[in-house]
């Protein structure tokens, strides 16, 4: 089992298949299509957003019963910024993705306590992925949780980020500067892979060959 810890977000979608956003989802889904099973540990707003977000989460095979509800904030929403007439063009390949409320203060966090329940109850887990910024003492509830079931643990960071203290042994990934939602594919392609028991070089090989990523030359 692939466990992402993550705070998933609400993003307007015709078919609403694709209701569920944030970089979170991406990876549960990603994994989910590598054939296995995943679990969303999580939380979100008490709202009719979180609940389109749980029947997004749902179609897509992502399981849920670890995603909590705040009652106090609502659940976010990815929006698409809108482009000035100079920046159209570029806008148009890679548009700016705002995530409101901007303040994080505002949006659902999930505190150690939080972390540390779900993945008591998830003992099964091969991987763990912690897929957002996370506060220090929940990045170490997601650790002693993967030290706890024997997985595999993975540790996304932003762009230029510095690294948390993590277990030796503990994979380390920073997202790109600029992202069109392919670094989340590659990590759950690479979770999963790892969850079937592929050595992690060979896991990472085959996720990069998957999303078409190239190296870049020193």
């Amino acid at each position: 089992m692939i466990v992402v810890v993550g705070l998933p977000a609400y993003a307007d979608s015709p078919d609403c298949e694709e209701c569920a956003g944030g970089l979170a989802v991406q990876v549960a889904a990603a994994a989910k299509s590598r054939g296995g099973e995943v679990e969303l540990v999580g939380k979100i707003g008490d709202d009719g957003a979180g609940d389109t977000v749980v029947v997004a989460l749902g179609r897509l095979g992502v399981g849920h019963a670890a995603l909590l509800r705040d009652p106090a904030r609502p659940t976010p929403v990815l929006t698409v910024a809108a482009a000035d007439d100079d920046a159209a063009e570029v806008d148009a390949e890679m548009p700016e993705v705002r995530l409101l409320p901007e303040s994080p203060d505002a949006r659902p966090a999930l505190e150690a306590a939080d972390v540390e329940l779900a993945l008591r109850y998830l003992p099964q887990a091969g991987v763990i992925v912690l897929a957002d910024t996370l506060l220090e003492s929940a990045v170490v509830a997601g650790a002693e949780g993967a030290d706890f079931a024997a997985a595999r643990l993975i540790v996304l960071l932003p762009a230029g980020a510095t690294a948390p203290a993590v277990p030796a042994g503990a994979i380390v990934l920073e997202a790109p500067p600029e992202d069109d939602g392919s670094f989340g594919r590659l990590v759950g392609l690479f979770a999963g892979a790892l969850d079937a028991g592929v050595e992690p070089e060979a896991a990472f090989k085959e996720a990069v060959a998957a999303t078409g990523w190239e190296p870049i030359a020193d």
